[in-house]
Formats: C-alpha cells, structure tokens, sequence
C-alpha cells in the first residue's frame, strides 16, 4: 500500500465534508452524557462549524489521505489557543486500518508541525486511545503525559516533537 497525504483546497472542502459524514457516524457509537451527535431530519449529521475555518483561518490544516490514489482518510490540524499544534479531527477509513494508514497520517503531521501537541479523545473511545499511545509513544521516544482533560470528559495526549 502506498500512502500519500495532500493538503486540501477550498475547492475540494466538498471531500472533507463528505468524509465527515462518515466520521461522526463513527463517533456517535462513543456518544455520552457529554458528547451528542445529532441525526439530522435529512439524514445527515449535524457537522460542526469549525470545519469552514480550515479554509479561512491560517491556523488550520485540512488534509486527505490517499492509498494507491484512492481516499483513506483525513485529518484536520491546528494551531490552538493554547500554544500547541492539535489533532483536531482523525479518521481512517476501515478498509485501510490496521495496514499502517493511520500511522502514516500521524507522522506525517508530526513531520510538518513541530512544537508541542495536544491530541484528545472522547472518553468512550479507547480504540482511539489505543492508537494515539502507541503513535505518541514512538514519535516522542516514551516522553509524553497522558491525563484527563475537561472535568474528566476527554482524554489527552502532550508531547513536543
């Protein structure tokens, strides 16, 4: 499998928005008393309205994932209100889990962005939890904290690269 990862214009936010689409169905499954993904009368989530700013606000960077020029996934990153670049959003398609996809989107954003990082988690989502404390661990050389965050509504990741 070849993995590329290309940053998205405004021209192709269209992508993006579908993917999201799948990536709340996703979340939903780790839905709680703190966290609600809600199902639109049209069938299609609700998506936040923090994902136009990725193309209109310098601190943010929207990128697609691409295996054997197919899409795989995507990330949003950003530049945060404390100081440290963040995983705002991560998702792989199943198809492409568990074959390094995931992996590679990491570090290729921990090539590109260097400095402190925060990477959150819902609380119910201990795949995800799973995955970023392996990631984190390796790109950081074992030196990263791990804690609640939020009154004990997310779990993080810290590390600087």
């Amino acid at each position: 499998m070849n993995f590329e990862l290309f940053e998205v214009q405004e021209k192709d936010k269209d992508k993006i928005f579908n993917l999201m689409e799948l990536y709340t169905y996703e979340l939903s499954f780790y839905e709680d008393e703190t966290t609600h993904f809600e199902l639109q009368e049209n069938g299609l989530y609700r998506i936040s309205k923090y994902i136009n700013l990725y193309w209109l606000e310098n601190e943010r960077d929207p990128y697609i994932l691409k295996c054997d020029g197919k899409i795989a996934g995507f990330v949003l990153e950003r530049f945060n209100e404390d100081g440290m670049n963040e995983i705002a959003e991560f998702f792989v398609l199943n198809k492409y889990r568990k074959h390094g996809a995931g992996t590679f989107m990491a570090n290729e954003m921990f090539k590109k962005y260097k400095g402190k990082w925060e990477i959150r988690t819902l609380l119910k989502n201990k795949q995800a939890q799973e995955f970023w404390r392996k990631v984190v661990k390796s790109v950081s050389r074992g030196k990263y904290e791990e804690c609640f965050i939020r009154d004990n509504t997310r779990y993080a990741f810290y590390f600087e690269n």
